[in-house]
């Protein structure tokens, strides 16, 4: 079932990079909703989904376990919906870079340098919770965060390093590739999420059983 579930998540992520391609290179079609850039577009609301069904199942998990660790990491997918739902570190990244007059350097805006900044601080302070909760988390949880963590890094390296690469490569050849790899790995790497997430609450659930 779980592997049947994300070969679908899988497919539907494909399918919204071949409709952005087919948006971006062939004008059969003019709705900026196929785009993968666009704002809410059809690709971001499926990746809202995904992380909102990370955020329950993860909550519900914490609270069937009495698992700390589970409930920090529930937190962290709710502030990844919230985040992109509302654009927090696009906000607090402008008036971070107007407080301490970030300049400008590399093809970067001052404001991607507050962005940057307010991604880290967020990063590190989730990063600090569940260092502190591992060590007093039971094996499972333990074991869960290691492969939570390493998929984690993998959609902060397409979600802020291949930004940022994207935003110093604007208006060159390169730009159409990294939209690709850039908002279709966060598209791959969060259906794994959600995937591997979904299966520890079915094996939750058959233990119960």
């Amino acid at each position: 079932m779980v592997l049947k579930l994300c070969g679908l998540f899988l497919l539907t992520d494909i399918s919204f990079i071949l409709l952005h391609l087919i948006y971006v290179y062939s004008g059969l079609t003019d709705n900026s909703n196929f785009s993968l850039e666009k704002d809410r577009g059809y690709s971001e609301i499926f990746q809202y989904v995904k992380q909102y069904w990370s955020t329950l199942l993860l909550g519900f998990l914490s609270i069937q376990k009495r698992s700390f660790l589970y409930f920090i990491w529930s937190l962290l997918f709710f502030y990844l919906l919230v985040d992109d739902a509302i654009q927090i570190h696009e906000r607090l990244g402008a008036l971070i870079s107007i407080k301490f007059s970030f300049s400008a350097m590399f093809n970067l805006r001052a404001v991607d340098f507050g962005e940057l900044a307010v991604s880290a601080l967020v990063g590190l302070f989730f990063l600090i919770a569940i260092a502190i909760t591992y060590r007093l988390g039971d094996r499972l949880p333990r074991q869960v965060s290691r492969y939570l963590t390493i998929l984690l890094f993998a959609l902060a390296f397409f979600g802020i390093v291949v930004d940022m690469l994207h935003i110093m490569f604007l208006n060159s050849f390169l730009e159409p590739l990294l939209t690709i790899v850039e908002d279709g790995g966060e598209l791959v790497v969060m259906s794994l999420i959600v995937c591997f997430v979904f299966s520890l609450s079915l094996q939750s659930k058959k233990l119960i059983e």
